[in-house]
């Protein structure tokens, strides 16, 4: 579901797998409402998209305003600009949910909208300014949590008497002279009446996640939620609307990240993290786009033969005016941005391709997101990938990180026995520093695991570190699996590792990541 602004600036609401990268373009919006104007009103629009992709889509009833956002249903698809009926069916199924009567059913249509929103903010803040500085008044900015976790498994109609029930538990407990909207997206906004100090909003925000302790009762049964806030008081966390809304929205992301179901007040800190972070996000798309990223070299040795037999291509970005970003941060926004593939799909290619121009015919691995398992789709690219840069598919080693969810197993059991079929190696990185490395041990075909350099660092220090690498170690030869070591950094961690059967090392001890593919580290000696 999109919500698309005047200008064509599209905000995806609730999503169901992954999108193209295109679909966050000002392009396609104007694509989609381009489509609209020419729509017979009867069935769905269709039209061509990006490259290869091609959409349907819907005008979602009861729009607020001719001149404001319009709301879509689209359903995209790869190679080919054909659906079938039943898919045009089951899309206009999904609209009718959103009728206008159903949605003033959920409740959500009698709210204000983010426009009416920003003009009563900055009502109250011209009424606050006229009371003394310690009337002041809150913004709190609320979300659903997991709401298309919600969609997914229960459908949008449940979805809808959630919201609607949150509504009625919120109206509820609101003081009042409170103002509350709905700002799409299962996201509203409350703004405190002037005079209430941080003190009666922290209060009242508990108040509010404590609406989530009893579950909805449904015709299905009872379906637990909850919430959780971000808020920002006038005027010590900002002094204008839109900064207002920047510092809740930066502590309601901040609250995310602890699982759901908390909240935080805004400061200056969290205010500018996120507000970079946005930048970055829109910068790294640019990236993507502008071929602006590269690739260092880090090499893998034989630790019997202390010779080099591989290469891990490491993902690098610099970004314009703030230099080398580290890695874990920008991947990390790319996958909560939805551009993840888009980062792994460059880097595939262009590691290939490199590996092509080695002297000699080494290993090279990659470094994807699990993302791919859950979509099914990991497969098909890393086939593209090799079909189109010639790379023999045995010198590809494709490398997941234990940190991340893999999603369903059996999904990712086949996934991952497509890619093996193909001939490429795969690995499972970072291993122990996840929580369920010995599950996929026991599930999922592997050639490789790569120690977590947590592990490594102890090594000759702590006897429990010691015991643990053994262990291992034992267990993957068990296991027919070869075992690799990131983080060395001393000749002792090497002649341990060596001793007890590690197969490959990795790390500053024998060789720094270099940047120029073209000429691999010297073999060692």
């Amino acid at each position: 579901m999109l919500d698309i602004s005047a200008n064509g600036t599209p905000v995806v609401l609730q999503s169901a797998g992954s999108l193209p990268v295109a679909l966050h373009k000002v392009d396609a919006g104007n694509i989609i409402l381009d489509a609209e104007r020419r729509w017979d009103g009867k069935t769905v629009f269709a039209c061509p998209f990006f490259k290869d992709w091609s959409l349907i889509g819907i005008p979602i009833a009861n729009q607020a305003h001719d001149n404001g956002p319009k709301q879509f249903l689209i359903a995209l698809r790869l190679e080919g600009n054909n659906f079938s009926s039943a898919a045009e069916s089951a899309l206009q199924g999904v609209a009718s949910q959103f009728s206008s009567e159903a949605l003033e059913q959920a409740g959500r249509s009698s709210l204000p909208d983010r426009e009416e929103s920003l003009l009563i903010l900055n009502q109250f803040i011209e009424k606050t300014g006229k009371l003394s500085r310690r009337a002041v008044f809150s913004l709190i900015h609320l979300n659903l949590d997991h709401l298309s976790l919600i969609n997914e498994r229960y459908g949008w109609d449940t979805a809808d008497l959630i919201l609607a029930e949150m509504i009625r538990r919120l109206k509820s407990v609101l003081p009042d002279g409170a103002f509350l909207s709905s700002i799409g997206g299962g996201h509203f906004m409350v703004l405190t009446p002037p005079g209430t100090t941080a003190v009666t909003t922290r209060s009242l925000v508990h108040a509010i996640l404590q609406i989530s302790s009893t579950p909805v009762s449904l015709e299905m049964g009872a379906v637990a939620f909850s919430i959780s806030a971000g808020w920002s008081v006038y005027p010590q966390d900002a002094e204008d609307a839109n900064q207002l809304i920047l510092a809740a929205r930066a502590a309601l992301t901040e609250a995310n990240r602890t699982g759901g179901g908390h909240e935080r007040r805004a400061n200056a800190e969290l205010t500018n993290t996120y507000a970079i972070s946005s930048n970055l996000e829109q910068d790294l798309l640019k990236a993507v786009e502008d071929g602006a990223l590269f690739l260092k070299w880090m090499p893998i040795v034989d630790t019997e033969s202390q010779k080099i037999v591989g290469h891990e291509a490491l993902l690098r970005w610099i970004r314009p005016g703030h230099g080398e970003v580290a890695p874990n941060l920008f991947i990390r926004y790319a996958e909560e941005a939805g551009i993840i593939e888009a980062l792994d799909s460059w880097s595939l290619r262009n590691a290939c391709l490199a590996a092509l121009r080695w002297p000699t015919p080494l290993r090279v691995c990659v470094n994807v997101s699990p993302v791919w398992l859950v979509n099914e789709r990991l497969a098909l690219l890393v086939d593209t990938v090799l079909t189109e840069t010639g790379l023999p598919p045995g010198r590809l080693q494709i490398e997941l990180s234990e940190c991340r969810p893999f999603g369903p197993s059996d999904i990712a059991f086949r996934e991952l026995s497509r890619v093996r079929a193909l001939g490429v190696r795969l690995a499972i990185d970072d291993f122990g520093a996840g929580y369920s490395s010995l599950e996929r041990l026991r599930i999922y075909p592997l050639d490789q695991i790569k120690l977590d350099r947590g592990f490594v660092q102890y090594l000759g220090e702590d006897m429990r570190a010691d015991e643990v690498m053994y262990a291992i170690l034992s267990l993957a030869r068990s296991l027919n699996i070869t075992c690799c070591a990131k983080g060395v950094e001393t000749e002792h961690q090497m002649a341990l590792l060596d001793a007890n059967g590690c197969e490959e090392v990795q790390g500053y001890l024998l060789g720094a990541p270099i940047r120029d593919s073209h000429v691999p580290h010297p073999a060692m000696t």
